[in-house]
């Protein structure tokens, strides 16, 4: 282990001379933050509280649950929601830091990581065209200990950059193009998160990931889609797959 520990210290350090750039130092400090972030990780893997101290650190007290939601939960549900939150006008504000673990991952994967919720993920370090980085992210099925989601990019995809240039030169009509852009299989636009910054974002559904928990950003904003978005997304997959 140690020959390989200092092996990797000597790449690294070769690496860090060839960040003359700025462009090469962009990419350097991504790749260390990536490291830095991985690390952690590997750390924390099989550390069961992990989770649990970020949960009630971050995630717990920034997530509102509206009437709406908790008059539909299950009625051992809200019994949890009763013991650890404070109904305060239209909105259960969470208020017991010292929650039993069993509660509070109860109430993660019931309520904060349920189909539909956009999360904030690090899907770790990209190499060439693959997706990496951290990004928002809808999840679409949630394992317990693992989700499945599709990252959301606020970069706009290439296909549509295309069609709306042909736009722009009159070369094709605006209804053409609102066609064009819906025969895209793997794209749907997402106009509006709830409780995100207000803009235009696009989940591409070839880049569909099964990630771990630990991948999470649990001081990241926990927001969610309607249900036309939902069920686009799942029309686009099964035509897709």
């Amino acid at each position: 282990m140690k020959k390989s520990y200092l092996e990797c210290l000597r790449k690294l350090r070769t690496f860090r001379k060839t960040l003359v750039k700025d462009i090469d130092k962009k990419r350097g400090k991504l790749y260390f933050t990536w490291l830095k972030n991985k690390t952690e990780k590997v750390i924390n893997e099989k550390n069961e509280k992990y989770i649990y101290t970020n949960l009630v650190k971050y995630t717990l007290g920034n997530y509102k649950i509206d009437k709406y939601s908790y008059e539909r939960l299950t009625k051992s549900l809200r019994e949890i929601v009763d013991r650890n939150y404070t109904l305060k006008g239209n909105n259960y504000i969470f208020n017991n830091t010292k929650i039993s673990y069993n509660d509070a991952m109860l109430v993660t994967r019931k309520i904060l990581l349920k189909r539909g919720n956009v999360i904030w993920v690090d899907f770790g370090f990209n190499i060439g065209n693959e997706f990496g980085g951290m990004h928002p992210a809808v999840i679409l099925k949630n394992f317990d200990n693992e989700l499945f989601v599709v990252p959301i990019s606020s970069k706009k995809p290439k296909e549509y950059i295309k069609i709306e240039q042909d736009l722009k030169d009159r070369i094709i009509t605006e209804e053409e193009c609102k066609k064009r852009k819906e025969k895209i299989n793997s794209i749907i636009q997402i106009d509006s998160i709830y409780r995100f910054k207000q803009m235009t974002r696009w989940a591409d559904i070839t880049r569909i990931k099964k990630v771990s928990l630990l991948r999470i950003n649990y001081s990241g904003t926990i927001g969610k889609i309607s249900g036309d978005y939902i069920n686009s997304l799942s029309n686009k997959i099964s035509n897709e797959f």
